[in-house]
């Protein structure tokens, strides 16, 4: 036996902050919030309890009532049954088992458009609504004389399939009261969060590691339990205070931790936090730990026989975090392009682990008609850092360049282009502003470079190489 709880809009509910969540807790723990104003609750265990489905309904409507709320209660042996009754009748509906095509068919066909989208099936593990139709669908059902959920229920299944697909066939099934699916219990957001309050403060790193190994591992066990991993990591702690000059600005230090792919690993998550303060330390003694996680899915892995094992993310992420507390927040990650005209403007984006599957005979495909329609003759590779250079000038125009650097001779220029004239940024910092000629030079010695001119130095550099 299956109870739903419909509250229509626009009642004039005395305690707004009251949810039919709370109020279905009450009654089972198993029950399906499908959305703010419907619920679904399993009622199959409380006839010992409260006694028959009327006995039931009643007390679901007095506890609605004292709670201030104004719902329709519906009770049946299928969950759809219940649903529709209690969209379509106010107050108490209570259906004996064996009554529900009865019970439905008098209801018109138009009650298909307000449950459009509650989730009446499960496909592939994600819920889909082929309960889900429009206006112009129910016209179509109307112009065939079916006005009814029992003229829906008693028409032919094949003639529907053909007539209006798979979803006719759902809004049918839907008609005659059959659930598709078993009830999913609506869990509690379950916050996973640790903390402990030190008896005596402590200063270094390698007191602290044992603290957080204390708070993790209770942490991980329930996100292994969850099926769930750590998207991120927000650490907060409690410092102490001096009561003199020396007390530190904020009485809470706390440090948020993006990462790049769901974990759980005890030892990681410690690595992570730890070499995340080596690099920001705290200002002060720390007398309470604080651990929250945010979860996430876990982490599906598919590995191959006949490929080489890459790097887990969990190695990966503790080198990075390595790498960063060594060279810094900005020099680490992947290069990307910004909109920018600035030459060989770029910024760093973190790391990535995972990244979407690609088909590899889409992927050759592809490089096979981009080969066959585009030929590349030449690569420009940049000078990170511009190359010091002298250049001389006869006419406006470079005939020779040299430089010190090892590998870069120079000569005389053979052949050159430009220049081109490029500025920008003159609102910004000196570090990002930019003025200069530049020149593509043909040399002696088989090289071809460009060049530029700094407008504002007066001075020549070596600013990439073609290939």
């Amino acid at each position: 036996m299956y109870a739903c709880l419909y509250k229509p809009p626009g009642s004039d509910d005395v305690n707004r902050g009251v949810r039919l969540a709370d109020l279905a807790q009450d009654f089972s723990p198993r029950f399906e919030c499908h959305s703010a104003d419907l619920v679904s609750i399993d009622v199959s265990g409380l006839a010992r309890l409260l006694g028959d489905s009327h006995a039931i309904g009643e007390e679901l409507r007095r506890s609605a009532a004292a709670r201030g709320l104004r719902v329709h209660v519906a009770l049946a042996a299928t969950r759809t049954v219940a649903m529709v009754l209690a969209y379509a009748r106010p107050g108490l509906t209570v259906v004996e088992p064996g009554g529900e095509a009865a019970a439905l068919a008098p209801i018109p066909v138009g009650i298909l458009e307000a449950v459009h989208g509650v989730p009446m099936s499960v496909k592939n593990g994600a819920q889909s609504a082929p309960g889900h139709i429009d206006r112009p669908a129910v016209s179509v059902l109307k112009r065939w004389g079916v006005k009814t959920l029992g003229a829906l229920a008693a028409l032919p299944a094949t003639g529907l399939a053909a007539r209006l697909g798979q979803p006719g066939l759902g809004w049918q099934t839907f008609a005659r009261g059959q659930d598709v699916r078993p009830l999913v219990p609506t869990l509690p957001e379950e916050r996973f969060e640790s903390s402990v309050e030190l008896e005596w403060p402590i200063e270094g790193l390698e007191p602290l590691s044992f603290v957080l190994t204390r708070l993790l591992e209770p942490l991980s066990t329930r996100l292994e339990r969850r099926d769930r991993g750590a998207a991120a990591l927000h650490l907060a702690l409690g410092l102490v205070k001096c009561h003199d000059d020396r007390d530190p600005p904020v009485d809470t230090y706390t440090r948020s931790l993006q990462l790049p792919s769901p974990m759980r690993d005890v030892r990681t998550l410690r690595t992570l936090i730890l070499l995340d303060l080596e690099s920001h330390p705290p200002p002060a003694a720390i007398e309470r730990v604080t651990v929250l996680i945010d979860p996430t899915p876990g982490r599906v892995l598919q590995h191959t026989l006949f490929t080489r094992a890459h790097p887990t993310p969990e190695q990966l992420s503790t080198l990075i975090a390595r790498l960063t507390a060594l060279m810094g927040q900005d020099r680490i990650g992947r290069p990307a392009v910004v909109d920018s005209y600035r030459p060989g403007a770029f910024e760093m984006d973190p790391f990535r682990t995972e990244h979407p599957h690609v088909d590899r005979t889409d992927l050759e495909g592809s490089a096979a008609t981009a080969t066959s329609t585009v030929d590349i003759v030449s690569a420009l590779r940049r000078c990170r850092r511009p190359v010091p250079a002298r250049v001389a000038v006869a006419d406006g125009r470079p005939v020779a360049v040299t430089s010190d650097r090892r590998g870069l001779a120079g000569g005389h220029v053979l052949a050159c282009a430009g220049p081109w004239r490029t500025s920008g940024n003159w609102w910004e910092p000196s570090s990002t502003y930019w003025n200069r000629d530049e020149w593509d030079v043909s040399l002696s010695d088989g090289a071809v470079y460009r060049i530029f001119r700094d407008r504002v130095t007066d001075g020549w550099w070596i600013d990439a190489i073609v290939d």
